[in-house]
């Protein structure tokens, strides 16, 4: 088996959303001198890893600056935990630059609704712009009635079977629902890779089995994550936890799925589209060989939760039109492209044409699968109501407390913070 231990658990646990919280930040906009005074100057913070930030920064940029000589961008990286969070709305309370931020989905009704980011479906031509796009990935800028920004990169989450237990136990149809799903591990001596409790992990497979977290309007949680629906998603999941069905580190998060994946102690885990741009092509074609990807099994037209990023231009940015020339540039073939190669899906739905998924097959399920994946609730204080959620499961799979009750209890405190 190939060395991937390591440098996939790495970015599993970053790509789990809860953030990679042990850098501190670093406030390098301070240091950003005025350049050619001919020019306008865009400073852009980003959460790129190495190898993208070298791609941005290297290659992306100098094309852009080259089509827009009037605009130079200055990039600034950062590191993606809860101190760019405060940073960024520091800044942006005073009218500081950034002018354009890369920022997690997740971020932008908290921005939105402190009034801090410039509605881009103001734009002229925001419309014509919108129509390249998948819809879903767009909805993630749309906070009450307006856009706050354009998704510049996706990503959800895909089922990966084991191909030599699939052939073992003579399944040969994958699960389409989560109810096929749960027939398969109860009926055969296999585990389930459900990577942990917080909502990007574990949400897909709570409402999978007919669990509800909020309300259509996402302003109330009582009569809903504590719904006799929501009851019984989580004694399903418990049983599988107790009965030894289920990643045994669930409760604490530590874990290697894909070791346990390739060594067939897992039939099934979950995974986002990164881990294909952290190997060497030997290694990819050895996983791929060893697995089958198919879209997430769910219900209700929902499958598995969406990821990804939106470029958002500040409110107190002094150069909106040049902001908005750069963020819907992001948004074209060229950058989009180039960006697929280091394992960021497109936003703009023209770049995964038929060639280029035969040239990335290990894509085809993802793509199969933005348009059937779910928000999590765009809401100012979403941060709050995960922890609520994430601690209420993991009380709940220590054995500590009744179900019914725990998830009143939480239901009531996500109400508070609704209020």
């Amino acid at each position: 088996m190939f060395k991937i231990r390591s440098v996939l658990l790495f970015f599993g646990i970053c790509a789990s959303l809860v953030g990679c919280d042990n850098t501190s930040i670093i406030n390098k906009n301070d240091e950003v001198k005025q350049g050619d005074s001919g020019k306008v100057q865009l400073v852009v913070w980003h959460t790129y890893n190495e190898n993208e930030t070298k791609i941005f920064e290297n290659e992306i940029i100098p094309i852009f600056e080259q089509k827009y000589p009037s605009i130079e961008i200055k990039p600034v990286s950062q590191s993606y935990n809860s101190q760019l969070m405060s940073a960024l709305i520091s800044k942006a309370s005073a009218n500081k630059p950034p002018d354009i931020i890369r920022m997690d989905i997740t971020w932008v009704s908290k921005f939105a609704d402190l009034h801090l980011l410039y509605p881009v479906n103001q734009f002229g031509d925001f419309e014509r712009v919108k129509d390249n796009l998948y819809p879903v990935p767009l909805q993630t800028s749309l906070y009450q009635g307006q856009y706050y920004g354009l998704p510049v990169n996706t990503n959800t989450k895909i089922a990966i079977y084991n191909k030599e237990l699939l052939k073992k136990y003579h399944i040969e149809k994958l699960p389409e629902t989560m109810d096929e799903l749960m027939k398969i591990i109860e009926k055969n001596p296999v585990l389930l890779g459900m990577a942990g409790m917080n909502a990007w992990q574990s949400l897909p497979y709570f409402y999978g089995l007919g669990g509800n977290l909020l309300n259509d309007r996402n302003t109330k949680a009582t009569g809903y994550f504590n719904s006799e629906e929501s009851i019984q998603a989580v004694e399903k999941m418990l049983a599988l936890y107790q009965q030894k069905k289920l990643n045994e580190n669930t409760i604490s998060g530590n874990y290697d799925l894909w070791d346990g994946l390739l060594s067939e102690k897992y039939i099934m885990i979950d995974e986002g589209p990164w881990f294909y741009n952290v190997n060497a092509k030997e290694q990819i074609d050895y996983i791929i060989s060893h697995t089958v990807a198919a879209p997430f099994p769910g219900s209700k037209d929902r499958r598995s939760v969406l990821g990804g990023e939106v470029l958002s231009i500040t409110k107190g940015t002094e150069h909106v039109e040049e902001a908005w020339e750069f963020v819907k540039w992001m948004t074209t073939e060229e950058p989009q492209k180039r960006f697929l190669m280091e394992g960021l899906l497109p936003t703009n739905k023209t770049v995964l044409k038929d060639e280029m998924v035969e040239e990335y097959p290990y894509y085809k399920a993802y793509v199969q699968s933005i348009d059937q994946s779910f928000l999590r609730p765009q809401i100012a204080e979403w941060r709050k109501i995960e922890s609520i959620y994430t601690e209420c499961l993991k009380q709940i799979f220590s054995g500590q407390t009744n179900i019914e009750e725990e998830l009143t209890k939480a239901a009531r405190k996500m109400d508070l913070v609704l209020q």
